[in-house]
């Protein structure tokens, strides 16, 4: 937006954002108490995928979403991801339209309006702007990049969408994601957690095969790298696993993977929480005084391992 729009300009510009999306949001009934909210995230010819947040989805069935029109809907649940605390579910009816997704990540200072329809005939939203782009954990486990935006949600607002001054959805609200405060799930982190839902039933993990701890940096290493104090070392390889197959050892130092600096274990998390399987991560590693460079692939993680 022009940086000579009017308070009524803005106003305005977001009123008509929030119409753009509303016929995309919706009503879930998955609880005893308020209904929460749920995005239409895609359509086909027989029916919508709906993303709403988990911890509103109570009950494994006996699921139903309500339109503007007061119409009822039974809903399947196809999955959950708990550590993101979404909950996908599928809907049979060519009534829905999806709403439109922003192709791009999101800034830090972007303005923005959460979007929620808990009371079914009408949408409400909640104005305010992006505060923080990056890393979170939810019960120790890492959720890869969040948003955190300073618009309320009001009760029922979990699951609806974070928009844009164009409508577009930047993301998926929830207050189940974080002890304190909600959270937003980009985009574009969604869109992979419906298509593996969608596909398999589950989200898929991206794994290497190593267990690490977190070391001090020796003085070695730091003068290549003065601004970290701390590095992880790794302390075991699974058989067959990525780490092995690109030559990594135990008692290797991992300083780097990719563009980021692997302070402690939850760096290294972090990381794989991202779309990597299948592609190319390079690693800065130490070898007693020896410097190497690694390219590690992540791969799908073995249902049998939990590391």
């Amino acid at each position: 937006m022009a940086d000579n729009l009017s308070a009524a300009q803005v106003g305005n510009t977001f009123a008509d954002a929030v119409e753009q999306v509303s016929p995309g949001v919706v009503a879930v009934l998955g609880r005893k108490r308020l209904p929460a909210t749920g995005t239409v995230w895609e359509t086909d010819e027989t029916g919508a995928v709906i993303v709403t947040a988990s911890h509103a989805v109570e009950r494994e069935d006996q699921i139903s979403i309500r339109l503007a029109d007061d119409t009822n809907l039974p809903a399947t649940l196809l999955g959950r991801d708990l550590t993101r605390d979404l909950a996908v579910l599928r809907v049979e009816t060519t009534a829905l339209d999806a709403a439109p997704i922003a192709a791009k990540h999101t800034r830090v200072g972007t303005l923005a309006m959460a979007v929620g329809r808990p009371f079914v005939t009408s949408t409400q939203a909640s104005f305010g702007s992006v505060v923080f782009v990056g890393s979170l954990q939810f019960r120790n486990f890492p959720t890869g990049q969040m948003i955190h935006a300073d618009a309320t949600l009001y009760p029922g607002f979990s699951g609806g969408p974070l928009i844009d001054a164009a409508g577009e959805v930047l993301g998926i609200n929830t207050s189940g994601a974080r002890q304190s405060g909600s959270i937003t799930i980009p985009s574009p982190c969604v869109t992979r957690i419906v298509r593996d839902i969608v596909a398999i039933g589950h989200v898929r993990t991206a794994w290497v095969g190593i267990t690490v701890q977190q070391v001090d940096l020796p003085d070695h290493i730091r003068e290549e790298f003065p601004d970290q104090q701390t590095a992880v070392r790794v302390l075991g390889i699974e058989e067959g696993s990525p780490a092995g197959a690109a030559g990594l050892y135990v008692d290797d130092i991992l300083v780097r993977a990719g563009s980021q600096p692997l302070e402690d274990v939850t760096d290294l998390q972090h990381i794989l929480c991202d779309e990597l399987i299948g592609e190319s991560l390079p690693v800065i590693a130490w070898r007693a005084d020896t410097r190497l460079e690694v390219n590690v692939t992540p791969i799908v993680r073995p249902e049998h391992n939990g590391g």
